[in-house]
């Protein structure tokens, strides 16, 4: 799938994490924030430790602070 954020935007909402899942959503397998463990060099894989950047709000510009890090596992829940 296409970056809708530049590499720069990435990298910053990455290190943001602290490489853990910021999911939120208590519909998910946890409560609270997700916080599993994220892998850089692994963004796009479906195996533990990959991962997806993910637009936090549609009308807000497409910047880090936009940016969510999500693992792959909510990132497919939400599909």
């Amino acid at each position: 799938m296409p970056d809708l954020f530049s590499n720069s935007d990435i990298r910053a909402a990455f290190y943001r994490s602290d490489g853990e899942c910021e999911c939120m959503k208590n519909n998910h397998k946890h409560s609270g924030r997700c916080n599993s463990l994220n892998i850089y060099n692994m963004k796009g894989m479906e195996i533990p430790g990959g991962w997806e950047a993910c637009q936090i709000a549609a009308e807000k510009p497409l910047e880090a602070s936009n940016c969510r890090i999500i693992c792959f596992d909510c990132y497919k829940a939400d599909k």
